[in-house]
């Protein structure tokens, strides 16, 4: 992949003023305050490009009296590597935080567990009727009874009914003579 390279103000001439070369570049090149400014403060006009276009753009800005330098973009495997190696951090701390999460949760949750128990064994001790009380240990089965399934006779009874009846009628509509009602 080639180098890229991007153009940073340097100085001006001696003949020249900011207050001119300000002036000169919006003229040039279209530019508003805000980007002449920043050009001035060291940032870069154009995008990063190959070291000829660079050089050619380096020639504009010494026609109208200002001075800049080539500066290397770190580009291809070398900043794809370093930015992917930050992505993994990135992504190796938030698992971290998130398992140290749970763990705590975890904890929590067998901490209140204990103590509800604690309290459960307690209250059945003293005779203290809790209605409200559920035991919720995580590896056990809850004795909740299951709810019971609707009759579904009734339904398929009235089915087979309707079925019945219009196949009467539809024999009676084909054959009036066999059957009479």
């Amino acid at each position: 992949m080639s180098e890229q390279y991007k153009l940073v103000f340097a100085h001006l001439d001696e003949d020249k003023t900011q207050d001119q070369a300000t002036l000169a570049l919006q003229q040039k090149l279209k530019l508003n305050d805000k980007q002449t400014q920043a050009f001035f403060d060291g940032q870069p006009i154009f995008p990063a490009s190959d070291q000829n276009k660079a050089l050619k753009q380096a020639k504009v800005l010494a026609t109208l009296g200002i001075r800049s330098r080539l500066k290397r973009v770190t580009t291809g495997a070398a900043a794809t590597a370093e930015h992917s190696s930050k992505r993994d951090e990135q992504i190796l701390a938030a698992l971290d935080y998130v398992t140290s999460s749970l763990i705590r949760i975890e904890e929590r949750l067998d901490d209140m567990d204990h103590r509800f128990s604690e309290r459960l064994h307690r209250d059945e001790d003293t005779g203290v009727i809790d209605d409200l009380g559920l035991d919720l240990s995580l590896g056990e089965d809850l004795d909740i009874d299951p709810i019971s399934k609707p009759k579904r006779w009734p339904i398929v009874l009235l089915g087979v009914l309707i079925v019945l009846l219009l196949t009467i009628l539809g024999l009676h509509y084909l054959y009036p003579d066999i059957i009479e009602l």
